[in-house]
């Protein structure tokens, strides 16, 4: 049974949850207003590379699906502290899910980062 109360390391799981879903709400609600708002036609190609073509949008965004996956995975980190048992499955579970925020985080970043204007 894993150790309760301060010392555990809880409070500040719980902490560093609500800090980063504050950090997060202003961000996603600029990257829906910017990325997905409505349009009568949609969204246009070329209106999203000279979006990410200004780097401050792409800042925007790589901070986005950071902090993004940092909150599902303590989220999760969470769930599975309180929920799961056996040493062994709660291993494998942290291992799986290290293992897929990486690859998240990889595909993310190549392709905020291959967004080009076209030559």
């Amino acid at each position: 049974m894993r150790d309760r109360g301060i010392g555990s390391g809880g409070a500040l799981q719980w902490l560093n949850q609500r800090i980063s879903g504050i950090v997060l709400t202003p961000i996603l609600l600029a990257h829906l207003l910017t990325m997905h708002r409505y349009h009568e036609h949609g969204l246009a190609w070329n209106d999203v590379i000279a979006l990410f073509n200004k780097p401050y949008w792409r800042v925007l965004e790589v901070s986005f699906l950071v902090i993004a996956l940092y909150h599902a995975v303590n989220g999760a980190y969470s769930v599975v502290q309180d929920y799961v048992k056996k040493p062994g499955a709660r291993l494998t579970i942290f291992g799986a899910l290290i293992i897929l925020a990486v690859a998240l985080l990889a595909f993310g970043l190549v392709t905020v980062f291959s967004i080009k204007q076209p030559v």
